[in-house]
């Protein structure tokens, strides 16, 4: 495993997740749901790089949450099946839609991605 590709995947991950915060300030739910997702993503990839030693090249989030075996990831997403849908949605939105998004799913997401890069070490609070 690469540390230095771990490292800069977790900060990136970080990054979008904070990042989300900015764009929901300013009401533009569309692209700080995008964000989430790359953070997501991007956590994800991280988690696996550490664990797995590599990651495979998908978009798709569901099979990524199954791909990463992570038991608190796992019971996490159990019941979330719309905030992954939102999510997966935003990143196909974001490039080719013109989408819009309300506070409450960009609430409910954030709680989501947050609780998930905690589960995946990426983040602490």
């Amino acid at each position: 495993m690469s540390y230095e590709l771990y490292r800069r995947l977790a900060e990136r991950a970080r990054y979008f997740f904070e990042e989300s915060s900015r764009d929901a300030a300013k009401k533009r739910y569309d692209i700080a749901l995008f964000h989430l997702e790359q953070a997501l993503q991007l956590g994800i990839k991280a988690y696996m790089l550490r664990t797995k030693g590599d990651f495979p090249k998908v978009h798709d989030l569901g099979m990524f949450i199954k791909l990463a075996e992570n038991q608190c990831l796992a019971k996490l997403t159990e019941g979330m099946w719309y905030d992954v849908s939102i999510l997966n949605d935003a990143y196909i939105a974001s490039r080719y839609l013109a989408r819009e998004y309300s506070e409450k799913e960009y609430r409910s997401a954030r709680s989501f991605v947050r609780g998930a890069l905690k589960c995946l070490g990426i983040i602490e609070s």
